[in-house]
């Protein structure tokens, strides 16, 4: 043997790799053919690795050329456009008690940890609802290993929120056993309160629109 692979004896004469293996199974192979096979292994090692390497950096540029692509085709959002957003920020992440009983007053309450969300969600009722950053009121939910006065002045000066109007309370989790890895929530939770029962309403109407519009068949 003169150090050929099973790749290499396949081309040259069909045979199933399987078939060489089982015919060379008990093969001894000489120190010249070893040292032939264990040469062509790793440049075949670092073939693939300069490949693979390659290819990652591909795949990032075209992720990056996707989204960039994307993300020019939003421009500046409209005021219904906004509207629509910030309605569906708040159907997915806002409290929706629509049914309270009579006597019970509803309130917004929006919550993440996502920053960017937080502002977006900010502007819709800002710009949209014409609710000044006097009227809100935030509510910083943190794990016992985070610092309230770091997590509170984080949120501050992201929202602009007048900080006596911040308030944050330690949450405890008996499946975390008070222990979060700081990289998942590192600043905790925010919410943000607006406790007008009109402002409720008047996001629950455009969700109700956004539904009548999405479920209609015309």
């Amino acid at each position: 043997m003169q150090g050929q692979t099973y790749g290499e004896i396949r081309s040259l004469f069909g045979i199933p790799k399987s078939t060489l293996s089982n015919w060379f199974s008990k093969l001894k192979i000489g120190k010249k053919a070893q040292k032939t096979l264990e040469s062509k292994r790793k440049n075949g090692y670092l073939k693939l690795v300069e490949f693979n390497k390659v290819r990652t950096v591909n795949i990032k540029k075209e992720n990056e050329s996707i989204r960039k692509k994307y993300e020019s085709g939003i421009g500046k959002l409209t005021n219904r456009e906004l509207a629509l957003l910030g309605a569906a920020l708040y159907w997915g992440e806002g409290y929706k008690n629509f049914n309270l009983k009579r006597g019970n007053y509803p309130y917004i309450c929006f919550g993440n940890s996502d920053p960017e969300m937080t502002v977006v969600f900010m502007n819709f009722l800002e710009r949209i609802l014409n609710i000044p950053k006097s009227r809100m009121s935030g509510h910083v939910m943190i794990y016992p290993n985070l610092s309230p006065i770091k997590s509170v002045k984080y949120w501050q000066n992201l929202t602009k929120i007048p900080k006596d109007r911040i308030r944050y309370q330690v949450a405890l989790s008996r499946a975390s056993q008070s222990k979060r890895p700081k990289h998942l929530l590192p600043h905790g939770t925010f919410q943000i309160r607006v406790s007008q029962r009109q402002d409720f309403f008047k996001i629950r109407g455009l969700i109700d629109g956004i539904i009548k519009a999405g479920t209609s068949n015309k």
